[in-house]
Parts: structure tokens; sequence; C-alpha cells
């Protein structure tokens, strides 16, 4: 009696984590191809008209890495690096009805604009211990979007710099190398605890099949997704402006 019922149960189980495996491809695969409307653009180019067009493309794509790093740690509390990316950020919150049907499509609910940090913030002490979860997942985008990185340096953190406007958010090389380091030492703590791991249970050095990418330390069902996507070509089918299949909108 009791064997049908917990195979059901295990039957029941593997459907739902399939279901939201299948879910999670499907939302990177939105964020990876939508298409912000030309209205955003605009308002931040009149915010900083001497930007071309090119550094407004950047733009787009860094507020398209925040969105993505918030798709693979969606319970973190992560500051944003760029006031260009924060100012396109308002505008597509103040298209009310489309920002909520973008949340919807790409986190399953609503994504709330945290409050941006201020210029007495930027390189302070207390700033570099804020900020460093949002470069580890800034990082960790390299896995799912081309052009993560501008200079070696995660695209939301380099852009402001990149684009030279007077009121950017800017970080000291200092504070960007510590932040680089910590990064380096998580990600190397993580690798040796799984080498450590497989060597205990198969005595074979299984090193060469972890993943060097930077997505460690985030949950299976997003690397789940990623393998997905991968196969249907989903994470490296973006790139600048040429990312296709715009919104539903």
């Amino acid at each position: 009696m009791m064997l049908p019922i917990v195979g059901s149960l295990i039957a029941l189980g593997l459907a739902l984590l399939g279901w939201r495996v299948v879910r999670k491809r499907r939302q990177l695969r939105f964020l990876q191809q939508y298409r912000w409307d030309a209205a955003y653009r605009r308002a931040l180019w009149q915010a900083y008209p001497q930007l071309p067009e090119a550094t407004l493309r950047q733009a787009e794509e860094a507020l398209r890495q925040f969105f993505i790093m918030h798709w693979l740690a969606p319970r973190a509390q992560l500051p944003m690096p760029s006031r260009l990316a924060d100012v396109l950020w308002h505008a597509f919150i103040l298209d009310t009805r489309r920002y909520q049907r973008f949340c919807h499509s790409a986190f399953g609910g609503m994504f709330h604009h945290l409050p941006a940090q201020t210029a007495s913030e930027a390189g302070s002490q207390s700033q570099a211990a804020r900020m460093q979860p949002s470069w580890n997942a800034a990082m960790h985008t390299r896995r799912y979007m081309v052009g993560a990185l501008l200079g070696g340096i995660p695209l939301l953190f380099a852009l402001d710099a990149a684009a030279a406007i007077d009121d950017g958010w800017l970080y000291p090389p200092e504070l960007l190398g510590q932040w680089a380091a910590a990064f380096a030492l998580s990600t190397a703590a993580v690798g040796n605890s799984s080498d450590s791991g497989s060597s205990s249970t198969s005595g074979s050095d299984n090193s060469s099949q972890r993943d060097d990418s930077g997505s460690h330390g985030h949950s299976s069902e997003a690397e789940s997704a990623s393998s997905s996507a991968d196969s249907d070509g989903g994470s490296s089918s973006c790139s600048g402006s040429s990312c296709g299949g715009g919104s539903s909108d």
C-alpha cells in the first residue's frame, strides 16, 4: 500500500522540479532576448546628451546584466553599481504596465527598485562590503551573456567610468582589485571543496569537469536551466544590440 503512495510522491516531486527548470530556462531566454523600448534610451540620452549611441547600447546591456543577476539570486539584495543603468531602470519602471509584464515574465513577480547608493558612499569601506555581492553576481553573468565584462571588469562596474559622466559611480583600482580577489578566493574555495568531495567518492580527479565559469554558489535549478538553455543556443545568442526576439509588449 505504501509503495504506490511513495512512488506517486516521487513522481510528483520530479514533475515539480522539471517544471521549475523549464520555467527558469524560459525566464533566462526572455532576459537574454528582451528588447528595451526606444523611449528608455531617449530618456537616458536626454539626461546625458553627450553620450554616443554605442554607450547607450552598453547601458542597456548593463541593465540586462543587472536583471540576470537578480534572476540568478532572486532573494539577494544586490545594490545597483551603475548610475547610467539606474537611470535607464527608472525610465523603464515609469512605464508601469510594461515593467510589470516584464517582471512577471522574467522573475514570476515584481522586482522592486532598490535604493541607489549616494555619491559619498561610492568607494567607502562600508560600500566596499555592501557591493561585494553585486560584483560576485555580475561575474556569474559571464555564463549567460556576451559582453558581461568591459576591460576585464563587470560591465555594470566599468560603464560609468568608461562613459566619463560627471556624476558617475566610480570605483578606485584598489577597490576593484579587492572585489576581484575576494571573488577569486570564494570560487577557489568552492572548487577545492568540490574536488575534495569528488575524490573521496570516486578516487579520481574530476576537476576538469568542474564549471569554471563563475556560477558556483547558485541554485542547481538555475544551473539546470542554464544547461537546457545552452542546448537550445540561448546563452550565447545575445550580444549588445543584436539581441533578437523582442518583448511580447
